[in-house]
């Protein structure tokens, strides 16, 4: 005996329930008022591998003229290297 018992949808159910969710999202945009923060212009720079490589890519890249960057943040697997960069 199989006693599996399989949960399909129907095509009409996943229809009716896709479009109940589109319009929701629809909806949800125009109810809910715009705002936003204030435009922040600062690229954000990320360093994965603090060895002398990515330590070296890192300050060429704070180093630049071309606009407000900052370090956001710094992974390393070893400890030491991320603590001496």
């Amino acid at each position: 005996m199989n006693n599996a018992q399989t949960n399909f949808t129907s095509r009409r159910t996943f229809i009716k329930n896709t479009s109940r969710l589109a319009a929701a999202s629809a909806l949800a945009g125009v109810a809910l008022p715009h705002v936003h923060a204030a435009e922040s212009n600062t690229l954000q720079v990320a360093l994965v591998g603090c060895g002398g490589r990515g330590t070296g890519a890192a300050a060429n890249a704070l180093s630049t003229k071309g606009g407000p960057i900052t370090l956001a943040a710094m992974a390393d697997i070893f400890e030491d290297r991320l603590d001496s960069s």
